[in-house]
């Protein structure tokens, strides 16, 4: 049962609350925070919107081809990107700046969010890593879509490319997944013209000189007779190496991008027929086999080149 003190002491309690409510100089106070708080939303709102302005006007000003879709989706993505870092840097220094007016200790609050940041980060440091490196990818524009390139020991046409993952298409029709952050070197075979390197095979046996010279007709026969595929005429370099049972030539073409893979059968074909028209020999494997009989007065050896199989 309430006594009259406690009583007293609830009556004394709203009283106290109903003066601070009714305290004029505590509204003017409150009023004159909460002004000062919405000048600094104001203030942020307008720098904002300068900021990001400022970012879509720089982007504009590169000068993109209407026609290049993927240059304007890196555009874009890259535009977005920035404006959105802009608009979370400045939302939270905004709020910390508003709290800080009405009396919050915003120490504490940066303390807290930079532990908790910190065990993100350590949870989620490889997500950030391909965000980062996703950027820089489209922003230096290593590659794009429908490119050829090697990733590690992964080749593939690009088919899509991420912030976070690329995807390469390999010749077989795999989809290979990559993180961004595991992209640490790439080849890429469709920025510059490609170079189909060909090495053919002749025997020991054959004459050099003409084996040169006949070298040099098919190449030229071949570079006129594809005209389109090829950009400068296909030279031949020469002696490459020096086989167990063969000379091998190496010939060289430069073609557009990603064309050397056909380049290098079509001319591989004419190698072939050529040869054979002009009586050259492309050595092929051969087994030795010694065969031991004895005869009337003693022993005699007959050895055999037998063909491989």
């Amino acid at each position: 049962m309430a006594t009259n003190k406690d009583i007293q002491d609830s009556v004394a309690q709203v009283d106290r609350i109903f003066a601070q409510v009714m305290d004029a100089d505590m509204w003017i106070r409150f009023g004159l925070k909460l002004l000062i708080a919405l000048i600094i939303i104001a203030g942020f709102y307008i720098l904002m919107r300068i900021l990001t302005g400022a970012v879509s006007r720089l982007f504009t000003i590169r000068k993109i081809n209407e026609h290049d879709s993927l240059a304007q989706r890196q555009n874009e993505t890259l535009l977005k990107l920035l404006q959105n870092a802009i608009r979370y840097v400045l939302g939270i220094v905004m709020l910390l700046t508003v709290l800080s007016q009405f009396g919050i200790n915003i120490t504490g609050l940066v303390a807290s969010a930079g532990i908790a940041g910190l065990a993100i980060s350590f949870g989620a440091k490889n997500l950030v890593q391909d965000i980062i490196t996703g950027a820089f990818i489209i922003f230096e524009r290593q590659f794009k879509v429908g490119d050829f390139v090697r990733v590690g020991l992964i080749e593939g046409v690009v088919t899509e490319l991420g912030i976070r993952t690329t995807k390469l298409k390999g010749l077989n029709g795999e989809i290979h997944i990559i993180p961004n952050g595991q992209i640490l070197q790439v080849t890429n075979f469709s920025v510059d013209n490609s170079f189909a390197l060909v090495d053919v095979q002749v025997s020991y046996e054959e004459d050099l000189e003409r084996v040169e010279q006949v070298l040099h007709q098919i190449a030229n026969a071949t570079t006129e007779k594809y005209t389109d595929m090829f950009i400068e005429p296909i030279q031949m370099l020469g002696v490459q190496t020096l086989g167990p049972s063969e000379v091998v030539y190496r010939l060289m073409a430069e073609v557009p991008p990603m064309q050397h893979f056909q380049a290098g059968r079509l001319i591989r074909k004419e190698l072939k027929q050529g040869l054979e028209l002009e009586g050259i020999k492309i050595p092929y494997p051969r087994m030795v086999m010694m065969n031991t009989e004895q005869g009337n007065g003693g022993q005699a050896d007959d050895a055999k080149n037998v063909q491989s199989s």
